[in-house]
């Protein structure tokens, strides 16, 4: 232990404090059960099928969260966050579990939505749809034999009052063998502040609407479902302000794509002259690749939502993980690059960045470096939280309509919508902490340095990129202005690159593994649930085990040895 090593506990500590004081700040959950898992569902689900004539014995069931980003984002901008908040603590479609129900050989899967206000309360149905064939039988009802089966089930199954709301559309479709029907109906949300119904004909363009939409094939209801409708013009502002993120973004992305392909030439390079090392690099990779399957394995609701059916499960899933990794190629293609490219740079160096990321991750845990990277890159993920969350305070604090998104979205969702959440996080986010931090510090970070012999270009260049890579990433706070997401990020990312020059690439590595996790641990941290609390805990401590099972090997080894 050095003095600096205790500056940076202290750094550390001072950290963790400012970080989980403003966590529910940086990341507002919603007021939601955001755990259910699919048997809590089920009571919601089994409502659905009954009124939509379905057997759930032998259907495979799975359910995930969902958002709807674009009426979110405008009821927290135009009614303020409390009326979103109270909104969804209501049971609205804002935010809501999609349930899919679907049985081997059965052409018609049944889709279910379904809120849960709370853990102690039972869930909510929103509507349903089942899909139903051209071909199906059925009698040709008229539209108002339709309309009343529809208030029917809108009084019994969701419990509205369809006096309540304005009937704006009907409409009729012969099919070969019955008659479909699809009818509508509007109503304004009632919160403070909302604008109402205009009339029968229309709603005004500033109303915040809900919308029911219904469908009848034949005399039964196959489809109901509640939605909360934003004005037109506030979608089309919500995609013009897309515009300059998405641009930032992409600006990010061509900024990589062109240190992979120096990557690339510098790879080609000093293979002729013996000096690049391609089994590590490629180990490492496939370890990557390895890790992001097993976590897409694991979101089974999305698996079963892309079945088919009338498919085998199996030639499903081989199709799903054969696409997969088409799509996954680039960056696979660029961690190899990178690795491939940092390594023959820095053994050139001299420097010995690499040195304990490569005993890691052959295994040689009690190598000195790896300890110390381990406990070294706990702490920097600690101090890279409260970094962030001091950015984003400051921008807060000196830049008018700076705002963070209601309820974070996006890869929130990935371990929440996983089967094993715990194994899900810490697969999805060691592959994406080992694919950035060994492109933006190990090789960037080292090939800037040795360019351009300066230090601060190393550190800042990569963390610009870093930023802008993560312009549109409706996760990560500010969410306005456009540019303060960017920014906060390249603050936290030259922490990385100081930390990079600094100690090496396992540190920065396993801290910001360590930042991921107690980002994205948020919602079983914060729900109040001991179980779910302590797995949230445990996971967050993953990144110092390392430096535990190194340290007690080493301890055990130590006295085997016989005394002298």
């Amino acid at each position: 232990m050095r003095r600096s090593d205790w500056i940076l506990i202290a750094a550390a500590v001072a950290a963790s404090v400012l970080f989980f004081s403003r966590v529910g700040a940086l990341w507002p959950l919603a007021r939601m059960d955001l755990l259910r898992g699919v048997e809590d569902l089920r009571p919601a689900v089994e409502r659905a099928a009954a009124r939509a004539g379905v057997d759930l014995a032998d259907c495979v069931l799975a359910s995930r969260l969902r958002i709807d980003e674009p009426a979110v984002d405008h009821v927290a901008k135009a009614h303020g966050r409390e009326a979103c908040q109270t909104l969804i603590a209501r049971g609205s479609s804002l935010l809501y579990y999609k349930v899919t129900a679907k049985r081997s050989g059965q052409a018609d899967a049944l889709t279910v939505h379904a809120s849960a206000p709370d853990r102690d309360s039972a869930p909510l149905l929103l509507g349903w749809e089942l899909g139903v064939q051209e071909d199906g039988v059925g009698p040709r009802l008229d539209a108002d034999a339709a309309a009343a089966a529809v208030r029917v089930a809108l009084r019994e199954d969701l419990g509205v009052d369809p006096a309540d709301w304005r009937e704006t559309e009907r409409a009729s479709q012969e099919r070969p063998a019955r008659c479909d029907h699809r009818l509508t109906w509007e109503r304004a949300i009632p919160l403070p502040g909302v604008a109402g119904v205009a009339g029968v004909a229309g709603v005004a363009d500033g109303a915040l609407r809900e919308r029911i939409e219904a469908v009848v094939a034949g005399e039964r209801v196959v489809k109901l479902q509640r939605t909360v409708v934003p004005p037109a013009s506030a979608v089309r502002q919500s995609r013009a302000r897309k515009a300059l993120s998405e641009a930032l973004e992409a600006v990010g992305f061509a900024g990589v794509a062109l240190f992979a392909v120096i990557a690339a030439v510098i790879v080609l390079r000093r293979l002729r002259t013996g000096q690049a090392r391609l089994l590590p690099a490629a180990a490492a990779t496939a370890l990557a690749l390895g890790l992001l399957a097993a976590s897409e394995l694991m979101q089974q609701a999305l698996l079963v939502e892309l079945w088919d059916p009338l498919w085998p499960r199996a030639l499903s899933l081989a199709k799903y993980l054969l696409a997969f990794l088409v799509q996954d190629l680039v960056p696979v293609v660029c961690l190899f690059t990178f690795l491939a490219a940092g390594d023959a740079l820095d053994r050139a160096s001299g420097r010995g960045r690499g040195t304990a990321l490569w005993a890691c991750l052959g295994g040689r845990w009690t190598a000195p470096g790896v300890v110390a990277g381990s406990l070294r890159g706990f702490l920097i993920g600690c101090v890279c939280g409260g970094v962030l969350a001091a950015t984003v305070a400051v921008i807060h604090l000196v830049v008018p309509g700076a705002t963070t998104a209601v309820q974070p979205r996006g890869f929130f969702f990935h371990p929440l919508n996983s089967l094993v959440p715990v194994a899900s996080t810490l697969c999805f986010f060691t592959q994406i902490a080992l694919l950035e931090e060994c492109g933006y510090r190990f090789f960037a970070g080292t090939w800037l340095e040795q360019a351009t012999g300066r230090r601060w270009l190393a550190i800042l260049a990569p963390a610009v990129l870093y930023g802008l890579t993560h312009s549109a990433f409706g996760f990560l706070p500010p969410a306005d202005p456009f540019w303060a997401r960017p920014l906060a990020l390249a603050v936290v990312g030259c922490v990385w690159g100081w930390a990079f020059l600094r100690y090496d690439a396992l540190t920065v590595v396993l801290s910001h593994l360590t930042a991921d996790l107690f980002i994205f641990t948020w919602p079983r941290l914060g729900s109040g649930v001991p179980s779910e609390m302590v797995a949230a805990l445990a996971t967050i401590s993953v990144p110092l085990l390392p430096a535990v099972v190194g340290l007690a090997l080493g301890l055990r080894r130590r006295g085997d040895q016989p005394a002298t």
